[in-house]
């Protein structure tokens, strides 16, 4: 049974971690605290500040980029759809979710009236209540209806903040990126636009008209990743969604339509990154 919620508070990394692009079915809360960390999410870099807080659709690819001499420090949570919605239906106002469905992945920013704190303190006293030994996240015939229901009761709390916070005009936001993190932005956006296609660095250097010396450089300094590396992820992530959606696509299919050279190069490299073979994913996420 697939987890309904996670909460991570407070997490804390120092140096080399491998922080790979990668997406997921469950919307994401994160929180950011402190250090020196870029994210990229699609196309767009964020150049995060402490109590940023990014709200994700978790199906599109992105990955943290932060400095290996700082420390970084965040919290996250994942939840399911499925598993808040029957609590929001049944409220007066159900357009909670609205944020992570209309905003495409967007980062909150600014001023608030306290939006944050309460936010923050939900993380913490959700994490807190899932580390309860007593308390089977992924068994739900023996977890604990009072627990649950305090888990549904910080969610929903969280979801009216964050809704408040996306209303509110956020003119930080508004500030020029430097030209460097435009530069990076344009290369993803081109990628993302021509991954399913035969792509090279010569490509991508004609076409954005810049070096190819510069290009790679510049991306993997914003990102943490190099240009060939987010082309895969882009394709992988891709091939994910085509193996769980489109059942009638035949494996050697999604090869070619996600731009991979040949099926054996789509398995080999399917299987080094998730540790099973693209029949082995599909038959997994059906069942």
């Amino acid at each position: 049974m697939e987890k309904w919620l996670t909460s991570n508070y407070r997490m804390k990394t120092l140096g080399d971690h491998p922080y790979d692009f990668h997406s997921h079915a469950h919307y994401e809360i994160y929180y950011f605290h402190r250090g020196d960390c870029k994210y990229l999410i699609h196309n767009t870099i964020y150049e995060l500040q402490p109590e940023d807080i990014i709200i994700m659709d978790g199906l599109t690819a992105h990955r943290a980029n932060p400095s290996k001499f700082e420390p970084y420090v965040r919290s996250v949570v994942h939840f399911s759809s499925s598993w808040i919605d029957p609590v929001i239906e049944a409220l007066p106002f159900s357009e909670l979710l609205a944020p992570f469905k209309e905003m495409n992945n967007c980062l909150l920013r600014g001023q608030d009236d306290g939006e944050r704190m309460i936010i923050l303190n939900c993380m913490k006293d959700m994490a807190q209540l899932l580390t309860d030994e007593s308390f089977h996240m992924q068994d739900q015939s023996s977890q604990k209806p009072e627990v649950e229901a305090e888990l549904k009761v910080l969610l929903l709390t969280m979801l009216v903040q964050i809704f408040k916070l996306s209303k509110k005009e956020n003119e930080q936001l508004a500030k020029q990126k430097s030209e460097k993190v435009v530069h990076v932005e344009n290369i993803a956006t081109f990628i993302q636009g021509n991954f399913k296609e035969k792509i090279s660095l010569d490509d991508i250097s004609s076409k954005l008209n810049l070096s190819k010396f510069y290009l790679s450089r510049i991306f993997k300094e914003v990102t943490g990743t190099t240009v060939m590396d987010y082309v895969m992820a882009c394709r992988l992530n891709q091939v994910k969604y085509d193996l769980e959606m489109n059942l009638d696509k035949t494996l050697h299919e999604v090869a070619v339509d996600c731009g991979f050279e040949s099926p054996a190069h789509f398995s080999r490299f399917f299987k080094k990154s998730l540790g099973m073979t693209p029949s082995e994913y599909r038959k997994s996420k059906q069942q």
